[in-house]
């Protein structure tokens, strides 16, 4: 995001929209795009293809000094509720799949599980430990998305971004300084493609079976039928936010239309026509609830706008 103080709010149309018209949208209900279904509305809302068009949008947008938020697969994305006037900016159409050998070259658009999927059916194994895992491959190269099983780092070979200024940049893993659900990106970069070094199979089925077996224990373990984000806080060393908030007596709480999951207490679900106002209390909530039990501080996977 960049930051644009003394910026009216987006209301007509910029320059800019004449070269993207095809991608730009107005008043978009945020809430489609987030998993756990809530959210304002955003005044203007990109969809861009290529990562050219991305280049051209940063370059308009930091010369009039316009704010502007990247929006992926909303798994770990909370907006706020009303109306949002910076310019979102979602790689949703930027989903390219392509092997090259034991490299896959993929955009930043991408599901996740639809990389698993397809990775799988090349035999190619390496990101098959996110099964189960929501999003879209930007996003989860941004937070360095995982499981017990393994992270997205571990098969990263190198990221293409554009930087606020247009400039196309390609990032090596070791650029990116990965650690436990975070990457470091140049301020007001946006991921548009990531090369992932994979290790052929010659059992194609056995792979499948191994992700498969991954998303059974996911969905016995975790509320994967309703609407949630990933998990709201990230694990403390050598402990589990699951177990300190069911510890803290915090499964099945609930505000508005939003809940505490009664199957693991890691999760906020909508269970009821939720604002963003509920979940955000919700998460507010928790935390100072396992620091008064445990005296533990808990750090948020989710991201508030």
């Amino acid at each position: 995001m960049t930051s644009g103080e003394g910026i009216a709010p987006y209301n007509a149309p910029m320059p800019w929209e004449q070269e993207l018209a095809a991608r730009v949208r107005r008043d978009v209900e945020l809430k489609d795009f987030i998993t756990i279904r809530v959210g304002g509305r955003a005044r203007c809302f990109v969809e861009p293809k290529t990562a050219d068009e991305v280049g051209c949008l940063l370059r308009a947008l930091t010369a009039e000094g316009r704010p502007y938020r990247v929006l992926g697969g909303g798994s770990n994305t909370l907006p706020p509720d009303g109306v949002i006037d910076e310019v979102v900016v979602h790689p949703g159409k930027m989903d390219g799949f392509e092997v090259c050998g034991d490299r896959v070259h993929v955009g930043a658009g991408l599901p996740t599980q639809r990389l698993v999927n397809q990775c799988s059916a090349a035999g190619l194994a390496g990101v098959h430990v996110l099964a189960g895992v929501p999003g879209q491959v930007g996003g989860a190269v941004a937070m360095n998305a995982g499981t017990h099983y393994g992270e997205i780092c571990e098969s990263v070979e190198r990221v293409s971004v554009r930087l606020a200024d247009g400039s196309a940049v390609e990032l090596k893993r070791d650029d990116l300084s990965f650690g436990y659900r975070r990457s470091t990106l140049p301020t007001g970069a946006i991921i548009c493609g990531v090369t992932l070094r994979l290790h052929p199979v010659e059992d194609v089925q056995e792979l499948r079976r191994t992700g498969g077996g991954y998303l059974k224990e996911k969905n016995k373990a975790q509320p994967t039928r309703t609407w949630n984000f990933g998990c709201m806080f990230k694990n403390p060393p050598d402990e589990s936010a699951g177990r300190l908030l069911d510890a803290a007596g915090l499964k099945g709480l609930v505000r508005g239309g939003a809940r505490i999951s009664p199957i693991h207490a890691n999760f906020v679900e909508n269970v009821d026509d939720a604002a963003s106002a509920d979940v955000l209390w919700l998460l507010e909530q928790a935390a100072q609830r396992v620091l008064e039990d445990s005296g533990v501080r808990l750090e948020r996977e989710v991201r508030t706008w």
